[in-house]
């Protein structure tokens, strides 16, 4: 009974230290973000935004490729109907159904 008397006079003590250490600590790592942002190498920074750019895309296109253009459908096309005849006709999207006979 005294460990959970002492327990509860030491709870507002360890709260207060512990949002003072995690406010510390949140305020140390704005200041090192900043600076890693304004420092940050010019190749990463591009690479960054051309992930914006794709992303942007991406989400413009929906279900499409990104830029995929009527010429490269069209391919797209032809080469599926090459690998349907090759395998037999087949839904090329579902797994194959194996017969084993006795």
């Amino acid at each position: 009974m005294a460990a959970v008397f002492r327990f509860t006079q030491l709870l507002p003590q360890t709260t207060g230290s512990f949002m003072a250490a995690c406010r510390r600590n949140i305020g140390m790592t704005a200041v090192v973000l900043a600076k890693a942002e304004k420092n940050a190498d010019p190749i990463q920074k591009l690479f960054v935004q051309k992930l914006h750019d794709y992303k942007k895309k991406s989400t413009a296109a929906g279900d499409d490729l990104v830029d995929f253009t009527p010429e490269k459908k069209a391919k797209v096309e032809m080469e599926m109907q090459q690998i349907r005849k090759r395998f037999g006709e087949g839904n090329l999207e579902e797994f194959p159904k194996f017969n084993f006979g006795k």
